[in-house]
């Protein structure tokens, strides 16, 4: 069964593009558009995805960390990437050991280096 990822953004451009990136390689994805339509996806805790890919700045400029926190929660160890213009920036809203499970990226970014962090990711998971 292929790594399900769950990927919230705004933009259409950049949602489907990682989308096309990912099922490329093989994985399977679930685009979301609000940080509200993918917690309601979560409703069903038996299937959460494998990996989340959030943007900072969606429908404000912090729900992409408060979708983290309500996440986190609920599955601690979630494994996060946020893919965001604002980069490490974000770091100190997060506490110590969160490197385990949250990376940062910047965008634009590489799609080798994304899929490169997403293997990565998932196999520490």
């Amino acid at each position: 069964m292929a790594p399900r990822i769950a990927h919230v953004d705004d933009d259409s451009d950049i949602r489907e593009a990682v989308e096309r990136i990912l099922c490329k390689d093989g994985y399977e994805v679930d685009s979301y558009l609000s940080m509200q339509d993918f917690i309601n996806s979560l409703q069903d805790e038996t299937d959460p995805p494998d990996l989340a890919i959030l943007d900072v700045m969606v429908e404000s400029m912090d729900s992409g960390l408060t979708t983290y926190a309500h996440i986190h929660k609920r599955f601690p160890k979630k494994q996060t990437i946020f893919l965001t213009s604002l980069g490490d920036m974000i770091r100190p809203y997060f506490e110590d050991g969160s490197h385990e499970w949250v990376c940062i990226m910047e965008k634009p970014v590489e799609p080798v280096s994304l899929l490169a962090t997403i293997n990565e990711r998932l196999r520490v998971r």
